[in-house]
């Protein structure tokens, strides 16, 4: 089963899609607003998106860019379905980073072709010694900037400040719900800690608390460490700011 959010105005397209793919097991989540797009993904966690190109408030294609430049969202697969028929609109859409382009109207055994293709398993990956292994994402520096932008540098400061402060209890009350079996408790506070890592781009620490809210991780071990390392890298960035 996969969460996937659909951003397209047209109520009637999103039904048919929704319809397409939920007896697959899909969840499907509606956006009708360009701008409410890239909020809406840090919420939901989403699998895959499904992008329109033309919409209120952001075109798909800008959605499309800031979520390449997202290191949150740079690898999450998007599929375009759009009316926009041409071949240079799907060049355009392929080097801005979809992974699928698909027109409307559109079949849909088409649609369910593409998405199961990207949501299927990655190949096992290689474990030589020769391959690099990817870096944490602790936090994401361009949304600490933005934070810093519109709050400023002192405000901005209290924020990490308090935040560190909020990791520690909350990492400590998921642990103790999960050690109990209390797993509607776990969920409920790995849902509250997401949403504040979502805010200073602590992405790493909102996926490990995103599998517990969906349920596909029962122990707190993963969590416990990267909410060490978390909370290490918000002291390391205020001491920074403090020089």
């Amino acid at each position: 089963m996969a969460r996937i959010v659909i951003v397209d105005d047209d109520e009637l397209i999103c039904a048919i899609v929704a319809r397409t793919l939920t007896p697959l097991g899909h969840v499907v989540l509606p956006v009708g607003d360009g701008a409410d797009a890239l909020d809406s993904l840090w919420d939901s966690g989403p699998d895959l998106v499904i992008l329109d190109c033309a919409l209120p408030g952001k075109t798909g294609l800008a959605i499309l860019g800031e979520m390449r430049t997202s290191a949150m969202f740079r690898d999450l697969p998007v599929v375009i379905l759009t009316a926009r028929r041409s071949e240079w609109h799907v060049k355009m859409a392929l080097d801005a980073g979809a992974n699928a382009y698909v027109r409307k109207p559109f079949a849909p055994e088409e649609l369910v072709e593409k998405v199961t293709a990207l949501l299927a398993p990655a190949p096992a990956a290689d474990l030589s010694p020769a391959t690099a292994i990817a870096p944490e994402t602790l936090l994401d520096c361009d949304r600490l900037a933005d934070l810093r932008g519109a709050v400023g540098d002192a405000d901005a400061d209290r924020l990490l400040e308090m935040m560190v402060r909020d990791i520690g209890a909350r990492t400590e009350a998921i642990a103790g719900a999960l050690a109990e079996g209390n797993h509607v408790r776990a969920e409920r506070e790995a849902h509250a800690l997401r949403g504040a890592c979502n805010g200073i781009g602590a992405l790493d620490l909102a996926l490990a608390c995103l599998a517990i809210e969906r349920g596909e991780c029962r122990t707190s071990d993963a969590l416990t460490g990267l909410a060490v390392r978390t909370m290490a890298a918000i002291e390391e960035a205020r001491a920074t700011t403090a020089i």
